[in-house]
């Protein structure tokens, strides 16, 4: 039995257990005690619960209730003790609640205690109702696990659901479907994705959902293309998916710009009649945009029935990133005349539409209407599309201002557009001022010394140039390397910049080589200004000559067929050599090529390019 020593004050009473669980009653109250001949259970817990919506009151009632025992109990006013607990400030006597009512409590009320928890998005509850039956002695069963773990993946807990599966497994509910598929999601959800496929492939019994699972689960880790290849192993077992494997899978051809297979996961929508509902057609549309077939996006958006804000978001932030300005600020026109209210993210693609195109009034109009029109704040990406929208248009005063009255710090998305600007206009010392900013901000990012590199290359300030070089030497800083992929008969084909003769790229060699000489007579000179090296001229031009993008374009020449498009996903800014070449390439080997570099899409076509030369 608990002893309790209860002290009074003036204003002030103070009930102290032996346990040293102190506790400060701001007031007197009074709590309901049941009396079966004068009221209702169901009356009592009204009280009750009337009370407890005041937290100022909470600690009162719950110390009185534990202490005195004074109601019946039951599920729902148990809930409520811990919600009201949970939510206290500075006191949690949950732990006490479930050693006083644990003639009440079994495995079938903790149970559903957690799985209302998760279904409600009380996450925290869930797994402190988890952890409080361990300590009660009150074992879980199958329908436990499944529920909890959902809940620690919300709150991305790794380490409490490692413990969780060590209890799945030494409690024998390793054979679960449910079960194991909660884990996979967890652990893929708590960033652990190979630990996620290794209990997926120990499964011996597998649904649908376990496949929505792991294909999800590395889209949401980035790995690309491990996700297509399990919704190719998916069909090959058989296994029907779901419209929420669709957008999952979609994604995934979205990031690696895999337009063939997103089109074949299209039809396959199609033809097994799976619901085109606002996540599948939104998801639809993103994978379109992203591979640079905005007509298809187009045809997507006009099919669905259903519309919300994220579908009109992902249709402007499309034909932003295509350099499609003018259509990109006529979807928000028509956006706003069917009563969708813009939010954050429409502005964002508004304002990239600005930046892309050079917008600079409408860009300037759009950005004070968000904050006076629709009361939204901007947050740092909207002042980094401004911050590039001025600069590249020259307005670098103007640009500097805008980051000087910011409410925020200025972040590395501000210093990046900065430099851009300055790199174009040449402005050297307000360059070096970014840059800084940038190194002091990411001092072990690569590319910002690349860039403050190219900077002085620039003006041929090359023993800056090197001193950024063993800065970098020093720290064991690496720049990332270029890498650029293109699809080629539904296979993704993967190249990374380099100045090497491998053996499986002579082919390829050779034909830059070919291409080089054709595209001289035509006009074409190296651009070796941003080459970062005191060399001589020739060796400039070889070292542009094997970048990443270019051996892509090279490889795809050579083994598709005349009339396709040639698609190109590049991790890195295109830089200005790579564009001249593609420009030229287009204009006399009459091929249209599609690049999606970090920023945007360039679209190529007879020797012009989509962006106009403004990037």
């Amino acid at each position: 039995m608990k002893r309790f020593l209860l002290q009074i004050s003036t204003n002030t009473y103070t009930c102290q257990w032996t346990r040293h669980l102190t506790i400060k009653l701001t007031h007197s109250i009074s709590v309901p005690t049941y009396n079966p001949a004068t009221q209702t259970t169901e009356l009592l817990q009204t009280n009750l619960m009337n009370l407890l919506k005041n937290h100022t009151h909470t600690n009162q009632v719950l110390t009185q209730i534990i202490i005195n025992n004074c109601i019946p109990i039951n599920q729902f006013s148990f809930m409520k003790l811990i919600d009201s607990s949970v939510s206290s400030i500075g006191f949690s006597p949950s732990a006490h609640l479930f050693t006083q009512f644990q003639d009440f409590i079994d495995y079938d009320i903790c149970t559903r205690l957690i799985r209302s928890y998760t279904q409600s998005n009380k996450h925290l509850h869930a797994v402190f109702v988890y952890t409080h039956m361990g300590k009660a002695g009150i074992l879980p069963d199958f329908s436990t696990f499944p529920a909890v773990l959902k809940s620690v993946a919300q709150l991305c807990r790794r380490d409490i659901g490692g413990s969780v599966h060590c209890r799945v497994v030494k409690m024998g509910f390793g054979s679960d479907v449910y079960t194991n598929t909660a884990l996979v999601h967890m652990y893929c959800n708590c960033l652990l994705p190979d630990k996620g496929r290794c209990v997926f492939d120990e499964m011996p019994e597998r649904n649908a959902v376990s496949w929505n699972a792991l294909i999800t689960g590395y889209t949401h880790n980035r790995k690309f293309r491990e996700a297509i290849q399990v919704f190719r192993d998916m069909q090959a077992a058989g296994a029907q998916p779901s419209e929420v494997t669709m957008v999952g899978v979609l994604s995934a051809c979205a990031h690696l710009g895999a337009l063939d297979q997103g089109k074949w996961i299209h039809d396959y929508i199609v033809c097994n009649r799976l619901q085109l509902n606002v996540f599948v057609g939104t998801a639809l549309i993103d994978m379109y945009d992203k591979c640079g077939v905005v007509d298809e996006a187009e045809k997507v958006f006009g099919a669905m029935r259903e519309k919300n804000v994220y579908t009109w978001n992902v249709l402007i932030s499309g034909y932003a990133m295509n350099g499609q300005g003018e259509a990109a600020l006529q979807g928000f026109d028509k956006m706003i005349l069917e009563n969708i209210r813009p939010d954050e993210v429409t502005f964002l693609g508004i304002l990239c539409a600005c930046s892309h195109q050079g917008f600079v009034d409408v860009g300037r109009r759009h950005f004070i209407s968000m904050k006076e029109e629709y009361n939204l704040k901007p947050r740092i990406e909207h002042y980094g599309c401004m911050v590039d929208l001025l600069g590249q248009a020259g307005f670098l005063d103007e640009a500097q201002e805008l980051i000087h009255t910011m409410n925020m710090k200025p972040d590395p998305i501000i210093w990046r557009a900065l430099l851009g600007a300055c790199q174009i206009h040449g402005h050297t010392q307000l360059g070096e001022f970014a840059i800084k900013n940038l190194i002091e901000l990411e001092p072990n990012n690569g590319e910002n010394y690349v860039l403050l590199s190219n900077l002085y290359a620039r003006d041929h300030k090359w023993s800056q140039v090197g001193e950024v070089r063993e800065m970098m030497n020093y720290r064991g800083i690496r720049k990332v390397p270029g890498c650029s992929s293109i699809e080629i008969e539904n296979v993704v084909y993967e190249f990374v910049v380099s100045t090497l003769m491998e053996k499986e790229y002579e082919e390829l060699y050779k034909m830059l080589v070919d291409m080089k000489k054709e595209l001289k007579v035509a006009g074409y000179a190296t651009y070796t200004d941003m080459v970062s090296y005191d060399i001589e001229e020739e060796e400039k031009e070889n070292t542009l000559m094997y970048h990443s993008e270019k051996l892509a374009l090279a490889f795809g020449l050579l083994k598709s067929s005349p009339d396709m498009t040639l698609r190109i996903v590049k991790n890195l800014r295109i830089c200005q050599d790579c564009h001249q070449f593609f420009k030229l390439v287009s204009l006399l080997y009459r091929r249209d090529i599609a690049v999606r570099d970090r920023n945007r899409f360039h679209h190529f076509s007879g020797g012009t390019c989509s962006c106009k030369d403004y990037w």
